[in-house]
């Protein structure tokens, strides 16, 4: 087994008991004193199953205590977030003119879906491609992809990897308060930020580990998470990426490299679908025929966008390279929300 099984099955414990928790109507003092007892026999008996009831009891512990009334307010990092927001969102408003473009870079930027007409949130819900709407994982791995290639001139030694993962953490927390610190997107840099520091330990990082730590981390801090079909949709298609992917990937071998491209992009998004399109389906009973395409065609356009929008950014004062690269921008997103009608239309 991998090493990183005994934070994976603990942190499943403890999800598993705020779940259930849920259900149970007892004091969270009986929680905390089973606990308790269920730690000190594991401690001398050294028995791991009851180390994982431990950690059951104290997942639904956690639970009944959050759902005690408090007050609550605004905060301060809040208030910088939606400030920050609203500044990015206007300052795309003056690389693109007003129209279906920029209100979808805005969503796949910034998380602002106010701009987006019903006909267009429509097709992106019945081709398939509703999840590229709202910020997540997969905008985020894709803005990781492209730090880390702006990277590459730092090198390949022990403390210039360390550094390389400090910038990258920073421009990714940078990224989600920019956006709003919405839950999908917290999910998803909070799991990279600890991808990147677990590498500083050991030679190889662990996927399945982070993603346990980052699970356990978001279930201690907002106990009612697990209950988010966003946490559950996000955590299936990450872990169907870990476990399924792999062994997909491994049915076909070439040394085409388009073809390996193409390859892998249809075992991602079929992987995805055997766990998140299922829970979707449970929650909204509709499952895309033609997420296949969908995926292949618009994901890649996509990640250009998100590129497109960086470079537009960078040089809107720079006036041949900045009108070129928002025009380019502009074609991009318009190609994409054209194949999303025609996708649409198929349904």
């Amino acid at each position: 087994m991998w090493k990183g099984r005994k934070l994976f099955f603990c942190s499943l414990a403890f999800i598993a008991g705020d779940l259930f928790g849920g259900w149970l109507t007892l004091s969270p003092l009986l929680f905390f004193v089973a606990a308790i007892v269920c730690a000190i026999t594991a401690r001398v008996y050294q028995n791991g199953i009851l180390l994982l009831a431990t950690l059951f009891l104290l997942g639904a512990a956690s639970l009944q205590i959050s759902r005690i009334p408090i007050e609550s307010g605004i905060t301060v990092i809040g208030h910088v977030a939606a400030t920050l927001k609203e500044d990015f969102s206007t300052s795309l408003g003056e690389i693109l003119s007003e129209g279906d473009e920029l209100a979808i870079v805005r969503a796949l930027t910034a998380g602002d879906k106010s701009d987006i007409n019903r006909e267009l949130r429509d097709n992106y819900r019945k081709s398939g491609a509703a999840h590229l709407l709202a910020l997540s994982g997969l905008h985020v791995g894709i803005i990781y992809k492209l730090v880390e290639l702006m990277l590459f001139f730092i090198g390949g030694s022990i403390a210039a990897k360390r550094l390389k993962s400090l910038i990258i953490v920073f421009l990714l927390w940078s990224f989600a308060i920019i956006t709003g610190l919405s839950s999908s997107i917290f999910r998803a840099v909070l799991m990279i930020t600890i991808h990147e520091l677990s590498g500083w330990r050991y030679s190889d990082r662990d996927g399945l580990t982070s993603l346990a730590a980052s699970a356990l981390i978001i279930t201690i801090f907002n106990p009612e998470a697990p209950r988010e079909v966003g946490f559950q949709l996000s955590f299936f298609a990450v872990f169907s990426i870990f476990t399924i992917y792999p062994i997909m990937k491994g049915l076909m071998h070439t040394r085409i490299r388009l073809l390996e491209k193409l390859w892998n992009s249809v075992c991602i998004s079929i992987s995805c679908q055997m766990t998140a399109g299922v829970i979707a389906y449970l929650y909204f009973g509709h499952f895309p025929a033609y997420f296949l395409i969908t995926n292949i065609l618009a994901i890649p356009l996509t990640g250009a966008s998100l590129y497109l929008t960086a470079v537009a950014i960078i040089t809107k004062s720079i006036p041949t390279a900045g009108t070129f690269a928002a025009s380019i921008l502009q074609f991009t997103v318009r190609l994409l929300n054209e194949i999303i009608a025609i996708i649409a239309g198929l349904e």
